[in-house]
C-alpha cells in the first residue's frame, strides 16, 4: 500500500519561535579550555625537547672525542720514555691527555735477557665545560 501526504508543508515544520537556534563553532569558554590544555601539554614537553636538542648538539663533539681517544690509544708511541710519562695537547678544540705508569706485577724473572714491563695507559679527551671521555689500556715494553 502506498501512502502520500496531502498536507501543506508548512504544517509539518515547526515555527522558528518554538525552535532553539543552533550555532556552529565553539564558545569562548571551550576555546579557552582547549588552549589551556594545549599549553599545559607543551609546558611539560618543552624541557624534554630542549634536553634532546642539547644531546644532539653535543653528539658531534662526543663522536670526535671518541675517535681521537681511540686513535691516541691505538697509535704507536715511543716506548723508551714510557715510565711515568704524561703527554697532553689540543686538537680542534679537544684537549687530550695520556698518562703512562708501570703496573706492579709479581712475575718471576725469566731466563731471557730481555724482560717485559707492563704499563697502564690512561687517556682522556675533554671539550666544552666538564665534558670528557676516558679509557685505559695496558701495554708491554722491553725493560732496558
Amino acid at each position: 500500500m502506498k501512502s502520500e501526504s496531502i498536507g501543506i508543508r508548512a504544517a509539518f515544520s515547526s515555527s522558528p519561535s518554538n525552535q532553539v537556534e543552533k550555532r556552529s563553532g565553539f564558545t569562548l569558554l571551550e576555546a579557552l579550555v582547549a588552549l589551556a590544555v594545549l599549553l599545559a601539554f607543551v609546558s611539560v614537553l618543552v624541557p624534554f625537547l630542549l634536553h634532546a636538542r642539547r644531546i644532539m648538539d653535543n653528539s658531534e663533539q662526543r663522536i670526535a672525542a671518541q675517535v681521537l681517544l681511540r686513535t691516541l690509544l691505538s697509535a704507536p708511541f715511543d716506548r723508551s720514555h714510557l715510565a711515568n710519562a704524561v703527554r697532553s695537547g689540543e686538537l680542534n678544540g679537544l684537549h687530550w691527555r695520556i698518562v703512562a705508569k708501570p703496573l706492579a706485577a709479581d712475575v718471576a724473572a725469566s731466563n731471557n735477557s730481555q724482560s717485559w714491563t707492563a704499563y697502564r695507559i690512561a687517556a682522556s679527551v675533554s671539550w666544552g665545560f666538564g665534558q670528557s671521555v676516558a679509557a685505559e689500556t695496558a701495554r708491554l715494553a722491553k725493560s732496558e
